[in-house]
């Protein structure tokens, strides 16, 4: 049976934060971060190390991109974010500095009115002023995410290797340095009756992100499975909630909202593209069709066949997720 090639691009992703966008996966699975964030749609951390001596092959994720830059071309769409985000933290490859000043080179020469995104933990965040001129130069947000609230901070993915004051402090820090660069990440979810955060937290939260000097938050539902599938949406208007009280606090906040792309974009045959997306995104039944259409159906089913996918029953929906 045919193998499928496991690629670094993968999406399309839509919502009122990227627009149009495409994932950069500088890592490939499986999924190597130093924390195990029990929101993180990439699932279980596998390798928890904060650095990796493994550089990514830079020259074939240009390639692949490209690709997926000439697919958006041909279907006269607008590519308005590509999101170095993939199989765990970015940061923790040993040449993550080379990575983003080529990757970023290309980028702006090959598109144009196209932002780059880089998604990072907040035990990362240190490195990010290390290498602060490549960033500074080739990268217009950075996502943190903050979700650190409640009594028992391991349990929500946070380890226990790591200080929350001092990752706090550093964070600070790279706010004081790359200044307008740091967004920082509040999710919200709930695990049976219990909000996170729950109001008692909430006033952390807020303190938490005051005393860092951050400005600017997304608020997230969790709204797939996760690596744990006990974490279930927060109702909208508890999302409602915790916006308010950040923009109380003088917070600059939006409330990130998915959407479905405006047209089926692909740059690879079905099958391959749907698999690599999926090996990082659970996806809706519906999604999938209204990503790849029918063909993206029978992809699926092909996939679940050849014990390649899996089906995931959460919150009333049906996701699917592969495996490697």
């Amino acid at each position: 049976m045919a193998v499928i090639e496991l690629l670094h691009i993968y999406g399309p992703y839509y919502s009122n934060i990227t627009g149009n966008a495409v994932f950069v996966d500088l890592l490939k699975p499986p999924k190597k971060c130093p924390l195990d964030c029990i929101t993180c749609p990439l699932g279980s951390t596998r390798v928890s190390e904060s650095e990796i001596a493994q550089g990514a092959n830079i020259d074939r994720v240009i390639s692949e991109l490209d690709e997926a830059i000439n697919a958006f071309k041909k279907n006269s769409l607008n590519l308005n974010t590509i999101y170095i985000w993939g199989s765990g933290d970015p940061m923790v490859l040993s040449n993550i500095d080379e990575a983003l000043a080529t990757l970023g080179n290309y980028i702006r020469s090959h598109t144009s009115n196209t932002n780059t995104f880089l998604h990072t933990s907040m035990v990362s965040v240190g490195k990010l002023v290390k290498h602060s001129r490549n960033v500074e130069e080739y990268i217009d947000k950075v996502f943190v995410p903050y979700l650190w609230y409640g009594e028992d901070k391991t349990a929500l993915g946070w380890s226990s290797r790591h200080n929350l004051n001092l990752s706090l402090e550093v964070l600070r820090n790279a706010n004081t340095i790359l200044k307008d660069k740091i967004v920082v990440e509040v999710h919200v979810f709930r695990i049976g009756n219990t909000l996170y955060p729950d109001p008692q937290h909430l006033a952390e939260v807020v303190a938490h992100l005051k005393s860092t000097k951050s400005e600017e938050v997304v608020v997230k539902n969790v709204e797939r499975p996760s690596n744990r599938w006990a974490v279930k949406p927060a109702p909208p208007s508890y999302l409602e909630k915790v916006k308010e009280e950040l923009l109380s606090a003088g917070f600059r906040v939006i409330i990130e909202e998915l959407k479905a792309p405006p047209k089926k974009v692909l740059w690879r045959n079905t099958i391959t593209s749907l698999y690599n997306y999926l090996l990082r995104m659970p996806l809706k039944y519906t999604e999938i069709l209204g990503l790849y259409g029918d063909l993206g159906i029978e992809a699926l089913n092909n996939l679940v066949s050849r014990n390649l996918a899996i089906k995931i029953p959460w919150s009333g929906s049906i996701f699917y997720k592969c495996v490697l």
